[in-house]
């Protein structure tokens, strides 16, 4: 549902809800099914990209592996940053290998994601990007120096292994 509320927007899923809770309240059966609730989904999808991803989430069983390889961040003469991210992507439908190709979210920190205290200031930049299957160098350039780097920082995809998606910056 973070997923959903993050792509399609909270107000969408929102609306949908409601348009679900709207045509059923107070009233027998026929009650509603969860194919209603993927159809108001629907409804509120506005790109393909969206309407892939209802698919992914509640008409297949699908998996991700989102890694992160070691992160760099090298000074420049200007006083900014230069960071690579390496990214390896996989998409699995059950537990075969699918073809992946969507914009994911990639992050860049002062502070690891859901440690300690970690908040909104934490956050140097958090960009939806262009992520395809194997693997891929992304390239950034900060004012600040992250000390954490990652792909679908939040979690919000079910990952086989959520824990390599965020390491330290060298």
């Amino acid at each position: 549902m973070y997923l959903l509320q993050e792509r399609l927007g909270e107000d969408a899923v929102n609306r949908a809800l409601r348009r679900l809770l709207d045509r059923y309240k107070f009233k027998g059966a026929p009650y509603p099914r969860s194919l209603d609730f993927v159809a108001a989904l629907r409804a509120e999808a506005r790109t393909t990209e969206d309407q892939t991803l209802i698919t992914d989430l509640f008409e297949r069983i699908t998996m991700y592996d989102f890694k992160v390889g070691q992160p760099t961040a090298v000074r420049r003469p200007d006083g900014k940053w230069d960071v690579t991210v390496p990214v390896e992507a996989k998409k699995f439908y059950e537990e075969t290998e699918t073809p992946f190709a969507e914009r994911i979210e990639i992050g860049l920190f002062t502070a690891e994601p859901g440690r300690d205290a970690f908040d909104e200031s934490n956050v140097i930049l958090m960009e939806r990007r262009p992520i395809r299957s194997g693997k891929q160098l992304l390239k950034f350039v900060s004012d600040t120096k992250p000390t954490y780097a990652g792909v679908d920082p939040y979690n919000f995809y079910i990952d086989r292994n959520a824990a390599d998606n965020v390491l330290p910056v060298t």
